[in-house]
């Protein structure tokens, strides 16, 4: 691991900042970092292809996992200095900015590990302003000189020489930190399309700090959707107890080939893949889906032992009721009662790494088997099959299993949404804990109406559908369909509705069980029907496609097809 500073160069206006650059990078010389050297001009001049290539040669030397100390401004404006430091993140670089003088353009200082202010107004403008990554060491006066005109920088040769070393010390104690056993490792993917997605990885963050007394490390492996202000946050939750975060940029093209089958998931889910390649110093780690909520301390779950194991993690609930079928188990590449539901899992990457590349051998089955729906999940079954560790549910119990238990009392276990929603009044005490703890998180303002109105809107839109289904159920000869594999919510609305001969069920390739009571045909079958339908739909069924599949097909959703879960209560496994 390297450890570089910039230095400007060239004719520039401002020859005090130029003086304070070339006195650091002198010090760090002697220290043995290597330089990046900026040459001043008129960036205006440049394309932003010129640019780019410009920014590339002055990093050329840059390798993955270095720390790179960035001093600003580096005198060539905001535009410039924001795309140099996205370029140094880019290699999952620690990034230390060496503040010179107060500046404005806020994505560059949320963006750094650290920030060292090199003078007592630069720090005091910092703290007013809420940074948490300033870096201060306790009980070190490292002496701003407030007296000598040309600088307000550190008063001697030996100070600056510390600061730097000590925040090389801070800024390598993250890495080193992959090697503590004493430190538990977490994972999240985090693609923030509507700014959410990151209060639901907090909240998880958030139980998971007020369950355990153990060290945490958060890898928050994100692309460009996630916001500053949501980083900031992220920190704020992970820093309330001392513990360390980490983000990792993703390179989303990496997906592409994979990307127009994610259907309702997003690209985020693929994340995980690149564990054993962003991380390569760390052999375990903890996965974890973001629509959870962790009410036991994580260290009981970090403790298990995967040492003869690729990963460990629960059998998935729907897949053993027979209400989902993913692909693997359906092409018999694995047993049903084997196939884990990724949503909270285990990884020895250092076993996985032994299998090649993981990242290319899951693109590699996803291409080669384009009827897998389940992406990642599917790959990761079929690629770690032989050595997978079978645990117990409550490392991964499903909300709507606990709900339809009346479970009143918390378990200690993890509990996973898994598709449903927030419903305040449920009954259930998982949903009221949730709550409360989104509340205690950065986002509490936000999100505390946000969450309540969400829940009046769904109701609003169950009383909707019904509306809308009278008009099609009271057509004469009107034929009932069901999309979907049958589970307790559907044979609720057997009981609902009057189901005749001829009704039936469908699939993208017919399932049929002993127990059924609608027979089940191909989803082709619909094209032939010629009167009138209505057609009620899992939309999980077919590995999340169904509302897709239809629309294909030309059915109009509200009006052909309705969602069983949008018009059934909670209580019958609906979402109002």
């Amino acid at each position: 691991m390297n450890v570089h500073i910039t230095n400007i160069y060239g004719f520039i206006q401002d020859q005090e900042l130029k003086k304070k650059q070339n006195i650091y990078a002198d010090a760090a010389h002697v220290l043995g970092f290597k330089e990046m050297g900026i040459f001043n001009f008129d960036v205006s001049t440049d394309t932003e292809n010129e640019l780019s290539k410009r920014l590339d040669g002055i990093i050329s030397s840059l390798q993955f996992h270095d720390l790179v100390f960035i001093q600003l401004p580096t005198g060539n404006g905001e535009h410039y200095d924001n795309l140099l430091i996205n370029k140094i993140k880019a290699y999952n670089t620690k990034v230390c900015i060496l503040l010179h003088q107060t500046i404005e353009y806020e994505y560059v200082l949320n963006a750094a590990d650290l920030i060292m202010p090199t003078s007592n107004e630069v720090y005091a403008s910092l703290k007013e302003r809420n940074y948490t990554n300033v870096f201060y060491k306790k009980n070190v006066n490292y002496e701003f000189s407030m007296t000598s005109k040309s600088s307000n920088i550190l008063s001697s040769d030996f100070y600056i020489k510390k600061y730097l070393i000590d925040a090389v010390d801070q800024l390598e104690e993250s890495v080193l930190n992959e090697q503590d056993e004493d430190i538990i490792h977490i994972g999240f993917g985090l693609h923030d399309k509507d700014g959410h997605y990151s209060v639901w990885v907090g909240t998880v963050m958030q139980s998971i700090l007020e369950h355990t007394d153990s060290k945490l490390c958060f890898h928050i492996l994100h692309d460009e959707t996630v916001s500053e202000e949501n980083k900031r946050k992220l920190k704020q939750v992970a820093h309330q107890k001392g513990d360390s975060i980490q983000f990792h940029f993703i390179d989303t093209s990496i997906f592409d080939d994979v990307k127009e089958r994610l259907s309702r998931f997003t690209v985020g889910t693929m994340f995980r893949l690149m564990l054993p390649e962003i991380l390569p110093n760390l052999n375990k780690i903890i996965y974890l889906d973001a629509d959870l909520l962790v009410n036991i301390d994580i260290k009981d779950f970090w403790n298990i032992d995967i040492t003869n194991y690729y990963f460990a993690g629960v059998p998935d609930y729907n897949t053993l009721q027979h209400t989902c079928n993913p692909y693997p188990v359906m092409n018999g590449e694995v047993k049903r009662e084997n196939y884990i539901n990724c949503g909270s899992v285990i990884l020895n990457l250092e076993n996985i790494r032994s299998l090649g590349n993981f990242k290319d051998n899951c693109i590699d089955y996803l291409m080669n088997n384009p009827s897998s729906g389940l992406l990642d999940q599917d790959a990761l079954n079929v690629i770690c099959k032989e050595k997978v560790l079978i645990l117990d549910e409550k490392w991964n119990l499903f909300v709507t299993f606990a709900r339809s238990q009346n479970i009143q009392d918390l378990r200690e276990c993890i509990y996973h949404f898994a598709g449903t929603f927030l419903i305040l009044y449920s009954g259930c005490s998982v949903d009221l804990e949730y709550f409360k703890t989104v509340c205690r998180t950065p986002w509490k303002d936000s999100m505390e109406n946000y969450l309540i109105r969400g829940c009046f809107e769904r109701v609003n839109d169950r009383i909707k559908q019904y509306e809308n289904m009278i008009t099609r159920l009271c057509q004469p000869g009107v034929k009932h369909i069901v999309y979907g594999e049958e589970n307790e919510m559907v044979k609720k609305l057997y009981d609902c509705i009057p189901f005749n001969d001829g009704d039936y069920r469908v699939l993208k390739q017919a399932y049929n069980q002993n127990a059924d009571i609608l027979p089940c045909k191909n989803l082709e079958a619909l094209k032939k029907e010629n009167g009138p339908i209505i057609i009620f739909v899992r939309w999980e069924s077919d590995n999340s496609t169904a509302i897709q599949n239809l629309e294909k097909l030309g059915f109009k959703n509200e009006k052909d097809f309705f969602v069983i879960a949008r018009f059934f209560s909670v209580f019958d496994g609906g979402f109002a």
